[in-house]
């Protein structure tokens, strides 16, 4: 079986980004105590 298509969608990380102004989805994920302080 052989499928094509599109796949695509607004993740979680990409709506806070978005709301936040956050320019580099990486931040969310380094657990940098000093850049999740402040949410």
């Amino acid at each position: 079986d052989v499928y094509t298509g599109f796949a695509f969608g607004m993740g979680i990380e990409r709506i806070v980004m978005r709301k936040y102004n956050i320019d580099d989805m990486r931040l969310l994920y380094e657990n940098d105590v000093r850049f999740l302080s402040q949410f």
